[in-house]
């Protein structure tokens, strides 16, 4: 073998120096921060997710609360109103127990009973309102299921119609989300009678007092032309006008009155 070539193959091959020990340590604390940090954003959202979900179930909670609250006011102020109309419902099936309805013209319907039984699956109960108008159909109302103790609580914020206009309340079984007609032949009725010192009884005494305070009203001021409230909505003017002995009296919503006075 020449001298050259020999002296070639023994030169040694150059190494690359070793990384240095800190160097490897920075590199693996940083992949491990960097997994920390990923760990922790995790960690991070998903307690957000779950504390959002906590205060968006609060607050449907609180609604319902609420929805319950405004409900139970109103069927209170129903029930207790000396103005309301009792009506009592019973079954034509003597085995079932008697509705109750009590219907107030302003605040709305109210439908209570219980230990009813439950209607079948996709069955519900649905309310009619059935006119005094000859040849009228019924008109539907609001729908509800007993509770699975046999409760039934049905309250009808905005009936169809007004109690003066409607000769019964029905309840059907009819099927689930209502039917713009009975499909089936009453469970519950009862008739819808208006008393004397009901809706009468109320316009009555309102003219009554209207009277009152129209019979209050002076010569002297009739003369000075004053302005008077004499009831809900009903503005009268009492004009400085005489013809014959007799004063004369306006409103806006009544037609003219004459009012006598002595001279």
């Amino acid at each position: 073998m020449p001298r050259g070539r020999l002296m070639q193959s023994q030169v040694p091959t150059p190494t690359r120096p070793p990384v240095p020990a800190w160097i490897c340590a920075a590199v693996a604390a940083a992949l491990l921060f960097a997994f920390y940090n990923a760990y922790e954003a995790r960690v991070t959202n998903a307690t957000i997710q779950q504390t959002r979900d906590a205060l968006e179930k609060q607050i449907q909670m609180q609604q319902a609360t609420a929805r319950e609250l405004a409900v139970a006011r109103r069927e209170a102020l129903i029930l207790t109103d000396a103005k309301s109309l009792k009506i009592a419902m019973p079954a034509g099936n003597k085995d079932l127990s008697v509705l109750h309805a009590t219907w107030n013209s302003e605040l709305g319907l109210v439908v209570s009973g219980q230990k009813l039984q439950m209607p079948s699956r996709n069955r519900t109960l649905q309310l009619w309102l059935i006119p005094k108008a000859s040849g009228a159909k019924p008109l539907p109302s609001s729908t509800l299921r007993p509770t699975a103790d046999g409760n039934f609580d049905l309250l009808v914020a905005n009936p169809p119609d007004s109690p003066g206009a409607t000769k019964a309340l029905a309840i059907t079984d009819e099927p689930e989300g209502g039917s713009p007609q009975p499909t089936t032949t009453p469970i519950w009725m009862g008739a819808v009678a208006i008393k004397y010192g009901t809706e009468v009884g109320i316009r009555k005494k309102k003219i009554q007092g209207t009277r009152r305070r129209m019979a209050a009203v002076t010569k002297a001021d009739l003369l000075r032309g004053v302005f008077y409230c004499v009831g809900p909505g009903v503005f009268c003017a009492a004009l400085p006008l005489r013809a014959n002995g007799v004063f004369l009296r306006l409103s806006s919503r009544l037609e003219a009155r004459r009012l006598l006075a002595a001279s």
